[in-house]
């Protein structure tokens, strides 16, 4: 992944706001380089991160998967059929859209992890760095899921290096993910 970022999609309300939200649902936009990895596999890890026959209770935290252009939803409807083949042919509540507008949430729920622990984001990023700074890095959003649990200590190290991350901010970071990642690093 390039960089994530949280925002609110698929309602008519302009500009939502997380207290005035209108019809939108919440949403994750997440920007990818294909040469890197293919929106087969990016499918794959969204099928397997959530609950797909969950029935969602609200329209703000409805789940949705938009896709932008033919050829990905062409895509996604075929992860569909694959879920509901291993379901007797019951389709996953997930609903597939096709994307309109997406609003960027506000500031503070953007790489939600990574600014509850603000020490570190200074650390890594300096004391001035802006809200847009953080909500478009690349290693902001590596940092943000890697605090959540994600990635494994062979492929944090492996994207340290290629993000070419400085030794000394290297080391706060492993530092900050703890032993298990820390140790397996060393």
């Amino acid at each position: 992944m390039l960089r994530t970022r949280v925002g609110y999609a698929g309602g008519v309300k302009d500009k939502p706001t997380y207290r005035d939200l209108g019809d939108h649902t919440e949403a994750l936009q997440v920007e990818f380089d294909p040469r890197v990895i293919s929106y087969e596999k990016i499918l794959e890890l969204f099928w397997q991160d959530h609950d797909p026959w969950q029935r969602s209770w609200s329209t703000q935290y409805k789940s949705v998967l938009w896709t932008h252009g033919d050829e990905q939803a062409r895509q996604a409807e075929a992860s569909v059929a694959k879920l509901a083949a291993r379901r007797d042919g019951v389709r996953p509540r997930t609903e597939v859209k096709a994307a309109g507008t997406f609003w960027l949430a506000e500031a503070y729920h953007q790489k939600y992890a990574l600014r509850s622990r603000g020490a570190l984001m200074v650390k890594v990023f300096g004391l001035d760095a802006s809200d847009e700074t953080i909500m478009n890095s690349t290693l902001a959003a590596r940092l943000n899921g890697w605090l959540s649990g994600y990635g494994t200590p062979e492929e944090i190290q492996a994207e340290l290096a290629r993000l070419e991350v400085p030794e000394a901010t290297r080391k706060v970071i492993l530092e900050a993910l703890g032993d298990r990642v820390r140790l397996a690093c060393e």
